[in-house]
């Protein structure tokens, strides 16, 4: 009895595990990001957390001055993001899919391997980031070279409601592991088999 018991578990959880891990992403528009007045939970940071994305010296040619100034007009970029607002804890642990722009702030030879997703182009590089709860901090992705970043993407992963500190922008979400694909609209050979 007990392994019938324990074959049973064993395939519920093999099951349970593979509709989790495999299922269809939800896609998710940017707006879902931002809950309906009085649903949400108001982002609060950990202020003892490390800044992700801070540059080390030797990325300067180990000029000082040049740190110096690249953290001071972070420093600046960040202040004019404004208010951090609230964040949708319905989709904290779900798989989604989104689409929208890459802002690096990590790099490894020419493979960007920490980005802030972004709902529209140049947020957090020329332009003032939008609230926290509009960007997405990934922590490492496949399918990402550097050469792809100015082109709309769709990312897909786990979502994590977890505020994030970042050099460039508070964060209100993060993917730890993304699967990165370039974003294609219109009709794709699949859709005229249907």
């Amino acid at each position: 009895m007990n392994k019938r018991i324990g074959k049973f578990l064993l395939i519920f959880f093999i099951f349970n595990f593979n509709n989790t891990v495999l299922a269809e992403p939800k896609v998710i528009e940017w707006e879902d990001l931002s809950p309906a007045k009085g649903l949400g939970v108001k982002l609060k940071l950990d202020t003892k957390a490390p800044v992700k994305g801070t540059p080390d010296i030797s990325e300067f040619d180990g000029s000082k001055k040049q740190l110096d100034n690249f953290l001071d007009d972070m420093k600046f970029m960040k202040e004019m993001q404004g208010d951090s607002g609230y964040i949708n804890m319905e989709l904290n642990n779900k798989r989604i899919k989104i689409a929208g722009y890459i802002s690096p702030i990590a790099f490894d030879g020419d493979n960007v391997t920490e980005f802030l997703f972004v709902p529209y182009r140049g947020a957090c590089i020329h332009v003032p980031p939008p609230p926290a709860n509009q960007i997405i901090y990934v922590k490492s992705a496949t399918g990402l070279k550097a050469d792809k970043i100015w082109s709309p993407q769709w990312i897909t992963g786990i979502l994590l409601a977890n505020p994030v500190s970042t050099i460039v922008a508070e964060v209100g979400y993060s993917i730890q592991d993304a699967s990165v694909a370039p974003y294609r609209t219109g009709l794709n050979l699949f859709d005229l088999i249907k």
